[in-house]
């Protein structure tokens, strides 16, 4: 079914121009992915397309070209790839390389959940993944030699993706900064997740790599803490802080690090653009002298190992709490049940239900796990029409795809 035949409604979505659709990857505040294949046999794509409720508005339409068009130019091992941009039925999308992996947010759970945490150089590794990828941005020219000035502006946990083979990759483009935008960013208006904001943008002021290398140094943070930062204060407070750069010290995301990886953390977070690192590549040559011992190899086949086991229990756990929800909906037609839950047949079709049919329903306590959220959301991102006032006390941000 076409998205004009599916009336609106993408989760009967079945295919999207010459490309089948498998699966349902992610929504996001603008945009939906899903896992889709060109062919019978042929590799796997992720398709990203305006939500339905979104199909009408101009601007959304524009900030899904300008990704595309900004995208299509950088080709890099640290970026995600725009293959082509496809119109169906007046819908448009966006072809993807497919990343089978897992985006950073995910992995931290995951680590949580199993009582781990990343080594220094694991660390390391994955924010200079970040870094050469956002370098290359940084510097990217048009067919005629000039620069196409792009700056990411949402580098944060869920745009940064390890797939299975341990590559790191930078992914959404869809509020970048560049020359010739059909999408155009007024100032005084804020786009981005404010935690992971540089104080120039939450204020609603321009923007340059320097927000990109202040993003990257609070990433840094959360990779090294295992947990968020500023999750114990409210939206306001953090607008205020982020305002002002008063970052929290790399002694409260773990004691004992090196004071020169101090240095190096408090240079990238500096108030004003011009006291940080000048680009990306200067932040991670900072970071490498950090590490005197470093194999960056090493770092990749083990990140793919724990990818690979992320990924496995990730899906477990998502067809445990498919069975389970299948086992109260419909205590007959298990298997009819499943497949409608997990909305996944391809990857069902092959499994033996047989068995799950005798098992007994789960208890109380399990029902309660599956409705608990992993993470509270981001409050909304809001147009900011002034300056944060920083002058008075302090007191008291809704993800993008």
């Amino acid at each position: 079914m076409s998205p004009a035949s599916a009336g609106g409604r993408r989760g009967d979505l079945d295919r999207f121009g010459p490309y089948t659709v498998l699966a349902k990857v992610a929504t996001g505040g603008m945009a939906e992915l899903y896992r889709v294949r060109k062919g019978s046999d042929g590799a796997f794509f992720t398709l990203k397309c305006i939500r339905a409720d979104c199909d009408d508005d101009p601007e959304f339409r524009n900030m899904l070209r300008d990704e595309a068009e900004i995208t299509r130019t950088l080709v890099h091992p640290n970026i995600n790839r725009v293959v082509e941009v496809v119109e169906d039925s007046g819908q448009l999308g966006l072809i993807l390389e497919y990343v089978d992996g897992i985006d950073a947010g995910r992995l931290r759970r995951h680590l949580n959940k199993t009582n781990r945490q990343l080594s220094h150089p694991l660390v390391i590794y994955m924010v200079r993944g970040v870094l050469q990828g956002l370098d290359y941005a940084h510097n990217a020219k048009d067919e005629q030699g000039e620069y196409l000035n792009v700056v990411h502006r949402d580098v944060s946990p869920g745009n940064i993706m390890v797939d299975t083979s341990g590559a790191i990759k930078l992914v959404d483009f869809g509020i970048a900064r560049a020359q010739n935008r059909l999408a155009k960013t007024e100032v005084g208006n804020v786009k981005g997740k404010f935690r992971y904001m540089a104080p120039e943008q939450i204020r609603g002021d321009a923007v340059g790599p320097g927000a990109d290398v202040y993003a990257t140094a609070i990433f840094l943070w959360e990779l090294l803490a295992g947990r968020r930062i500023y999750d114990d204060i409210s939206v306001a407070q953090l607008m205020i802080r982020v305002a002002n750069a008063h970052v929290p010290s790399l002694d409260e995301a773990q004691p004992g690090l090196p004071k020169p990886l101090h240095k190096v953390y408090a240079r990238a977070t500096a108030l004003k653009p011009e006291d940080r690192y000048l680009s990306a590549q200067a932040f991670a040559h900072a970071l490498d002298s950090v590490l005197l011992e470093y194999d960056p190899e090493h770092c990749r086949r083990e990140f793919a190992d724990l990818v690979t086991t992320a990924c496995r229990k990730d899906s477990l756990d998502k067809f445990d709490q498919a069975v389970a929800r299948a086992r109260i909906a419909a205590e007959h037609d298990l298997e009819n049940a499943i497949l409608s839950a997990l909305e996944q047949p391809d990857r069902v079709e092959r499994v033996d239900v047989s068995g799950v049919e005798r098992a007994e329903p789960p208890t109380t306590g399990t029902m309660r796990g599956l409705k608990e959220a992993e993470e509270p959301p981001e409050p909304p991102t809001l147009p900011m029409a002034q300056p944060v006032q920083v002058s008075g006390p302090e007191s008291g941000e809704r993800e993008r795809a």
